[in-house]
């Protein structure tokens, strides 16, 4: 019998290979067609080459030097107006200036990137939590389910602002703070999300074959389990980034900022504008915000957009 063993175990070896090549190929050929799918919708696609872009703004400024983008003229700080937007504005400048001297559209440049940043660290990490949690409850049901739901719960009622108000008044003012007073009230969403595919993937049939063939639980929800219940997860990660964004630029906009020194921040550029007048000195506000807006209906399209492509009945 070992000598079949043994005999046989190189040709087990090509069978796991060859199926797992097929495996890859299926998902390669999944891929595909979500985007193609998602690039036949106008505005699908439009949501998801302005969110490539945002991104791509976010990783070049990641590669220069702070020195090269927040440039301070402080013998003339108050704002000047683009060059095209009247007679008196800097040659050269596409945005004008804000306060304190600083070039208006390399602030939005870097501050793209650190809003960019702590958002995504907010709704990625808020979904992950929320993935693990939702899975446990699903999966395991009883004493785990009624646990984990009611903690979700009371973690889903405390609101937000006076959360993130508390936390700051006890360990301060700064991105960090800001984001783990989202991050720990941002998963609980998710693990309802999850929790709600699991109850159904778990009465599979594919899922009782793999409970009888042996496998452990802890497999079946990492193997055959999560992997059919992310498709969702995926639609409310692009539209939480939106909402996310906004959120975080509003907090440091009421104060949250950083004391001390320029913060390049969207709500914090806002904020600079709204000090020195929006009357006088509109651009200040005005690009900015129009920044922040884009990048919300972009993620928002492609939210959309994935909601759309993802429904099986468009995939047959």
């Amino acid at each position: 019998m070992s000598s079949e063993v043994v005999t046989h175990r190189p040709e087990l070896r090509k069978s796991v290979a060859a199926g797992l090549r097929r495996g890859l190929r299926r998902r390669l050929d999944e891929y595909r067609l979500t985007v193609r799918l998602l690039l036949q919708r106008p505005l699908a696609a439009a949501g998801l080459l302005i969110t490539l872009a945002y991104v791509g703004i976010a990783v070049a400024a990641s590669f220069l030097p702070d020195r090269d983008i927040l440039q301070t003229d402080f013998a003339n700080p108050f704002p000047e107006a683009p060059w095209w937007w009247g007679a008196a504005g800097r040659p050269g400048s596409w945005f004008g200036t804000t306060y304190p001297g600083i070039d208006l559209g390399m602030a939005i440049f870097k501050a793209i990137r650190i809003d960019l940043y702590y958002s995504a660290l907010v709704v990625l990490g808020g979904a992950l939590i929320g993935i693990l949690v939702g899975l446990v409850a699903g999966y395991k049901g009883s004493f785990f389910d009624e646990a984990l739901m009611r903690t979700t719960d009371v973690t889903y009622s405390i609101p937000f602002l006076v959360f993130a108000i508390a936390v700051a008044f006890v360990l301060g003012r700064d991105f960090t703070t800001l984001n783990l007073a989202l991050l720990i009230l941002w998963w609980p969403p998710y693990a309802r999300l999850v929790r709600a595919q699991v109850l159904s993937v778990k009465e599979n049939k594919f899922v009782e074959a793999a409970r009888a063939a042996g496998a452990s639980d802890t497999r079946i929800m990492f193997r055959h389990v999560l992997p059919n219940t992310l498709a969702p997860v995926f639609v409310q990660v692009s539209l939480d980034l939106g909402v996310v964004i906004q959120i975080f630029a509003a907090l440091i906009f009421v104060g949250f900022a950083p004391q001390g020194g320029f913060v390049p921040e969207l709500g914090a550029l806002i904020f600079y504008g709204y000090q020195q007048g929006a009357a006088s000195y509109p651009w200040t506000i005005l690009f900015p915000g129009l920044a922040l807006v884009v990048f919300a209906v972009g993620v928002n399209l492609l939210g959309d957009g994935l909601r759309d492509v993802l429904d099986p009945r468009l995939r047959r």
